[in-house]
């Protein structure tokens, strides 16, 4: 009896399968949240206001270092995605090359021109005689010097994820902020200083104060840089990133395709540098100027937590819904983003409420100083109204990202940050002065997010006629006998199939699915053969995020889709034998079919490809649990269904142990 469990894309309940991609993205982004929190978080422990004001005021050129790794990084990742749907590892390894590359000459002109002209680069962020000194070194760690490790850091993660490795990339860049978390204190106390309200005396510590901040990001950021330098020469010969710089091309289809991809995450990027920058001088043009900037930082910090939170559940979702779309699956794409903004709701409601009700204790936890805590304290009673907007504006961008709306997305990017949060900061400043800089990020949100709904209830509507008009007919059933094997890697099922075959005088489709996918699709004909049964990794989170571009859906769906069809174009033609791409699932409810899985001892799997295939440098064992773990990721990825599960098949054959030429006769005996 065939277990009915459900696809992860298409059939699964959605509570399931969004929290199966949320999750995991909630909990990459906490990471994030304390890595972003933990200079503010230490530096407020020495009780200085004027060094909290130094951090914002740097903050928005700190910044620019995320938007140049964005611009080449993720631009690259798009890039070197689809040129693996193409087989072309020569254009993929050019697009790593020329991110790398360029990334780092960009960085490398502005960490110049910071150092050349950092007086009058912070005089106009408003900097003075307080705030300029703290400024300023701590811009000469992070940035001059620091800002080469940095970016590279988070391109070469970037690069890495392009390839599946998303759990390498997490470690990587998950390292950089606990070694900052970790080197802060060490960095900006000295021995016999307290911290945690007394808590804890430091037993060691080299006392630099603001400046030991920016060494220990400085320091994390390298380290990072370093795990990612390692992990390429781990993986080279099994890779199709190189950083060379012989690769670096500025061939259009390369550095033009790079740029135009990751051109409006990095336009995000700058806006919400422009958006600090504006209200933080604005804020700093007041008397108490560095106790209000110092209270926005605080107040912005715990913003972050929104922020990142929210962010995780709404681009966690966003394969899910890229996937929906693309299968043309509305009603499924309309569930699952009707559950994420209930959550969403929830979500904000509580946060809101929380802030509401403590705002002087969360501002407490970032400093000692009592006046920049009381500031603090009203400033987030005024920000905190922008969390229900701002979460349900982040999911309303996301689901535009996912049906590959990017010009929407970006649209609503620039409106939100880049005019209106813009004009209403001067305009309330203007007319209630410090109270209305409060309010500014709790009406551009409300106003961004009003904007969103219409945007999304015209696309929305637009859905509901396009699936009036053209409504998914399911696919038709057969009456011919099919048989699907599934088998281990080494066990001898493509063996045992074509002997079927021959005995019963049917077809055998094996290779032949390749070519017809080949040929409808475009994807070269190794890619089919590499990735149609095989996952790039074997964690089903990094599988479902693995080169997903701005419309949230990979070439991985797009091949399994097309997969999907062959099979049943196939089988809808006569009787015949099919050997693995999840036949068994594909066709459980169209045909009249026997499922047989063909499984073996590691030993006897062992000595048949080493037969076969010859030896291999990492051993057979080692390419036999490879193998083995993909195809069951990949499986278990696009049916939801466990793979190798005796339920889940009418019968299961220890080739091992009876040989192939039984198998194959016990097989068409039961034909």
């Amino acid at each position: 009896m065939q277990k009915n469990n459900n696809e992860l894309f298409t059939t699964m309940p959605v509570g399931k399968a969004v929290a199966r991609l949320a999750i995991p993205t909630v909990i990459s982004q906490i990471v994030v949240i304390l890595y972003s929190l933990a200079d503010t978080f230490f530096v407020g422990q020495i009780g200085d206001p004027n060094q909290l004001a130094a951090l914002s005021i740097t903050f928005p050129i700190f910044t620019l270092l995320t938007a140049v790794a964005n611009l080449f990084g993720i631009g690259a990742n798009s890039v070197i995605a689809r040129s693996l749907g193409k087989n072309d590892q020569d254009t993929a390894k050019k697009a790593s090359a020329f991110g790398f590359w360029a990334s780092f000459g960009v960085t490398a002109i502005l960490a110049i021109i910071l150092g050349l002209f950092m007086k009058p680069i912070l005089t106009f962020f408003k900097a003075d005689e307080l705030t300029f000194s703290f400024s300023a070194r701590y811009l000469l760690w992070v940035f001059v010097i620091g800002g080469l490790p940095t970016v590279a850091g988070l391109i070469l993660g970037h690069l890495v994820r392009a390839e599946g490795k998303t759990k390498e990339a997490g470690i990587g860049l998950s390292l950089g902020g606990i070694m900052n978390i970790i080197l802060d204190p060490i960095f900006i106390f000295e021995k016999g200083d307290t911290i945690f309200n007394g808590a804890l005396t430091m037993p060691f510590g080299f006392g630099m104060d603001v400046s030991g901040a920016a060494v220990a990001t400085m320091l994390s950021n390298t380290i990072s840089m370093v795990y990612f330098f390692v992990l390429l020469a781990r993986i080279r010969k099994h890779t199709v990133l190189s950083i060379h710089p012989k690769r670096f091309s500025l061939e259009r289809k390369v550095s033009f395709d790079t740029c135009a991809m990751g051109f409006p995450a990095a336009v995000s990027v700058l806006l919400v540098s422009v958006s600090i920058a504006v209200l933080n001088g604005l804020l700093l043009g007041h008397e108490n100027g560095n106790i209000l900037s110092a209270a926005y930082g605080v107040t912005s910090k715990c913003g972050t937590i929104a922020l990142h939170i929210s962010i995780g559940i709404a681009q966690g979702v966003m394969p899910l819904i890229g996937f929906s779309y693309g299968a043309k699956n509305h009603k499924r794409v309309h569930q699952v983003c009707s559950l994420s903004f209930k959550i969403l709701w929830i979500f904000s409601i509580l946060f809101l409420i929380i802030v509401q009700r403590m705002p002087a204790a969360i501002a407490g936890i970032f400093t000692p100083h009592e006046e920049t805590i009381q500031v603090a304290a009203t400033f987030m009673r005024c920000w905190s109204w922008c969390v229900i907007g701002m979460s349900l504006f982040n999911m309303y961008n996301s689901v535009f990202q996912a049906v590959g709306k990017w010009k929407a997305s970006l649209l609503l990017a620039v409106l939100r940050l880049g005019i209106i949060f813009t004009v209403l900061s001067f305009v309330m400043d203007a007319i209630w002065g410090v109270k209305g800089l409060m309010w500014v990020q709790a009406v551009t949100d409300t106003l961004a997010f009003v904007i969103a709904a219409v945007l999304y209830a015209r696309f929305k509507k637009s859905v509901i006629q396009e699936a009036a008009q053209a409504p998914a007919a399911p696919a038709p059933a057969t009456s011919n006998r099919i048989i699907a094997i599934s088998r281990e890697f080494g066990s001898g099922g493509r063996t045992i199939g074509k002997q079927v075959a021959a005995k019963l005088g049917i077809p055998c489709y094996d290779s032949e699915i390749i070519d017809k996918i080949s040929a409808e699709t475009g994807f070269a004909k190794e890619y089919v053969a590499k990735y149609g049964e095989y996952a790039i990794s074997d964690s089903l989170y990094s599988n479902a995020l693995a080169g997903r571009t701005y419309n949230g859906q990979s070439d991985g769906d797009k091949l399994w889709l097309a997969q999907k069809k062959a099979v049943t174009d196939l089988a809808s033609q006569g009787p015949c034998v099919i050997i693995g791409r999840c036949a068994d699932y594909i066709l459980r409810d169209i045909a009249d079919y026997l499922t047989v899985f063909i499984h073996a001892s590691d030993e006897k799997r062992a000595e048949r490809i080493v037969s076969i295939y010859g030896q291999r440098e990492d051993g057979p064992e080692k390419r036999l649990q490879d193998k083995d773990n993909k195809r069951k990721a990949y499986y278990e990825l696009y049916t939801g269904t466990v793979w190798g599960e005796a339920e889940n098949y009418t019968l299961c054959l220890d080739s091992g142990v009876l040989g192939t030429d039984r198998c194959a006769e016990i097989i068409q005996s039961l034909y």
